[in-house]
């Protein structure tokens, strides 16, 4: 049995939306005025020609985008030292440019300050910098580097460390040095934090030492001094020392669950339905919001065409669709069809592929499906805001071969989903995604959109499930 599976995403937040006086207009539907303040800077800088700025650190001194620099980090003994890389673009007819094996190719030039001399840390005379996988394999050294402005060529790693080392000489070619300052891609921060790319007690410094220098015990549950209520853990899988204090660097918008008065004029969520597509077939996909149940709260979410989850499109391996989308909500969006391998234009992400769709504009996708299976299309702007809120769905493509699975009585496609609800109310970042990307772990489950999902299944009888997982964990 095949059972193709949608890729790991961290985390559901289904937001609840504090009851508020006033309402706004979201493509001709009533929108509470408390959700229609959260998203005001996500707006603005996705718009046409802008790209989001790095909320902190080095890169955002510098005005940086935070998915084209990095933040470098110093070592204790090198307090006072620090910088940024730049990932600029590689030429490429293709907008971005990668390896024939795939692998992105990126134009890395630092931007350091506040280093010492080489030789206050032993003995050594030259700092050198390097790139490597999150595996530390293989490891590929960038050239020397010092205080200033420094080009150090081009690295092509998806996912990749930055770390710069005081060495006996500029001329070696392993790295064997003292580490002083180091960094990830943006791309590993779509990974929660591990200890093999970045050690979480070195970013925490002092903030979980007490004043003798000894760690300070933190509580797995409760809330930090920010004001976020943290994920539940299990009781047999204990946090990592020196990660348990790990917060977003952001504080949390509170948003509460909406009286009858605020869901006014919102239209209840529908379960997923089946549209079958002959080639050449279109489909209108409309985004917008919904009011529906979750953990004993009325919420309000977001749902394609008024399903949570999306309608579910099923195609034969070999057509070609057309979908037409609308965008009905207050955030400017797109459709990213993922794992498909479709025309790039039509591929759904913005300021790359095509510009934002904003509010109450329209694009039309035409999608070539060449391979069987199941995939998943969701949205591709703050997605740990506006996904979460229900913006996704599902493809079953058909194979052309009749023979291509084993036989079965029946198929089942199921979509896995999470939300962490606390005190009746969902917390969320208003402006930018925590170091789990896309929410926070949950303590409510989803199954095709519910809570409470059953399966009857008769004795002896065969079921090709279709899974698809767009929870945290």
């Amino acid at each position: 049995m095949r059972i193709a599976t949608g890729l790991l995403v961290a985390g559901c937040i289904a937001t609840a939306v504090a009851a508020a006086d006033g309402a706004v207009e979201a493509a001709g539907a009533p929108v509470p005025a408390a959700l229609a303040a959260v998203p005001t800077a996500l707006v603005e800088q996705q718009r046409a020609g802008q790209r989001r700025m790095a909320p902190s650190g080095a890169c955002a001194q510098r005005g940086a985008s935070d998915l084209y620099c990095v933040d470098l980090y110093a070592t204790p003994d090198a307090a006072g030292a620090g910088g940024s890389v730049d990932l600029g673009r590689v030429p490429s007819p293709f907008g971005v440019a990668v390896t024939p094996a795939g692998n992105h190719i990126h134009e890395l030039t630092a931007h350091i300050e506040g280093l010492p001399a080489p030789s206050s840390f032993g003995p050594y005379s030259a700092y050198v910098a390097w790139a490597t996988t999150p595996f530390f394999e293989p490891v590929v050294k960038l050239g020397e580097i010092d205080n200033g402005v420094n080009p150090l060529g081009r690295v092509e790693f998806n996912k990749f460390l930055i770390l710069i080392t005081a060495e006996t000489s500029a001329d070696i070619e392993e790295r064997s040095g003292q580490l002083v300052l180091r960094g990830r891609s943006p791309s590993l921060f779509m990974d929660p934090h591990d200890l093999l790319t970045q050690a979480p007690a070195a970013v925490l410094g002092p903030l979980n030492r007490d004043s003798a220098g000894a760690t300070e015990p933190m509580a797995y549950m409760g809330a930090d001094s920010n004001g976020w209520n943290m994920p539940p853990i299990h009781p047999l899988v204990p946090m990592l020392p020196g990660m348990r204090g790990l917060v977003p660097k952001v504080s949390p918008e509170r948003l509460f669950a909406v009286d009858a008065s605020g869901l006014a004029g919102l239209p209840e969520a529908q379960p997923s339905h089946v549209v079958e597509l002959p080639d050449g077939g279109t489909l209108d996909l409309e985004a917008g919001f919904v009011r529906r149940a979750v953990g004993g709260i009325e919420t309000i979410m977001m749902a394609f065409n008024g399903q949570h989850p999306g309608p579910m499109i099923r195609v034969d391996a070999g057509s070609t669709i057309f979908v037409n989308f609308t965008n009905n909500t207050i955030y400017p969006t797109a459709v990213h069809w993922h794992g498909v391998r479709l025309d790039n234009r039509y591929d759904g992400v913005p300021g790359v592929t095509q510009d934002p769709v904003m509010p109450g504009e329209s694009f039309r996708y035409q999608i070539y499906f060449r391979d069987a299976g199941i995939y998943w299309y969701h949205t591709h702007i703050a997605e740990w805001y506006v996904q979460e809120l229900g913006e996704y769905g599902t493809f079953l493509v058909e194979p052309r071969d009749p023979d291509y699975y084993n036989p079965v009585n029946r198929e089942v496609s199921l979509i896995l989903d999470d939300i962490l609800i606390n005190d009746g109310r969902v917390d969320v970042d208003k402006e930018d995604a925590n170091h789990v990307v896309m929410g926070r772990f949950g303590n409510t489950m989803f199954i095709n959109g519910t809570t409470d999902y059953r399966l009857t299944v008769q004795r002896g009888e065969v079921v090709r499930f279709f899974l698809t997982n767009t929870a945290n964990a």
